[in-house]
């Protein structure tokens, strides 16, 4: 992720998909005030962190080159990498790059002589998983010799559940929701946060006296409250990674490491010792894995 001003520019709000000199499907997509750059395919070892290399680093520049020559891009203005691992199907010398994305179901006899069928998922990716898991669930009423009742197929769930499907219907929902108290932007930033669950975050902000982190406009006092409790926060790196885009786009700073970790000390009931813990875990795991250095402000 970059903090670049005139790549940003450049991209004119929409996203460069291309392939690039070696044949590896890769793009730039400006999100919000930062650009996301990638994507490489390299064999994982298990053994090592997955995390994004200088090698493929110098593979993103090239490719920012290869699009916009005139455009100079520094490791400086690096805000955030990260690196995930796909399982493939098992393959040859061919480069993962060229390897499915789909995914298959392998049928087998269960071993011993039972008659029982073992099924097994080959391949897969989080944008197909609900098509993917309703696959699986259909082979498995087969083999149970019952038939499905319902589909998921088009079943919005969670915040999906009633969100607008129209620019218009999004700026009347926010404004629909807008206090004296409470802008278009936070507003905003819980409804792309939350979904139209954000209704249940405004409620439960409104149960008592909040305010807004010192560190930050978008997060406050209640709201990490509520995450504490209904998001399945348990460490601090969670409410950084999992339940915002903070690190993601480069905004985690020492002071908002210690505020956040502050509230979630009394809301998940961790002592002193517990909080700095946290703290130092959170920046280990910035720095580990997302080559994101944060000076914490504790001695």
């Amino acid at each position: 992720m970059l903090d670049h001003p005139e790549l940003l520019e450049a991209c004119n709000g929409r996203e460069i998909f291309f392939e690039h000199t070696d044949g590896r499907i890769v793009l730039i997509y400006p999100m919000g005030d930062r650009v996301l750059v990638g994507t490489t395919d390299v064999d994982a070892d298990m053994a090592e962190d997955a995390i994004c290399t200088d090698a493929e680093i110098d593979y993103f520049f090239d490719l920012i080159g290869h699009v916009f020559p005139s455009i100079d891009v520094a490791r400086e203005q690096i805000v955030y990498t990260f690196s995930g691992v796909r399982p493939l199907p098992k393959h040859d010398a061919t480069q993962p790059g060229f390897v499915s994305r789909d995914y298959r179901i392998e049928r087998a006899p269960l071993s011993g002589g039972s008659g029982a069928v073992v099924l097994s998922l080959v391949g897969g990716k989080w944008t197909t998983f609900r098509a993917l898991a309703e696959h699986l669930s259909n082979e498995v009423l087969a083999v149970l010799g019952r038939e499905r009742k319902v589909s998921t197929a088009k079943l919005a769930i969670g915040g999906g559940a009633g969100f607008p499907e129209s620019d218009a219907g999004i700026q009347q929902w926010i404004k629909a929701h807008m206090t004296d108290g409470r802008d278009a932007d936070r507003i905003s930033g819980l409804l792309t946060r939350y979904g139209t669950r954000a209704s249940d975050v405004l409620e439960h902000l409104d149960g008592g006296p909040d305010r807004l982190l010192h560190s930050t406009r978008e997060l406050s006092v209640r709201e990490l409250e509520f995450m504490a409790g209904q998001e399945q926060i348990g460490r601090l790196i969670d409410v950084l990674i999992r339940r915002t885009s903070l690190a993601f786009r480069g905004l985690v700073t020492g002071e908002l490491l210690n505020e956040v970790a502050d509230v979630l000390a009394g809301a998940l009931g961790w002592s002193a010792e517990e909080k700095a813990a946290e703290i130092h875990h959170a920046q280990e795991v910035l720095e580990r894995f997302h080559g994101v250095q944060v000076h914490s402000l504790v001695a």
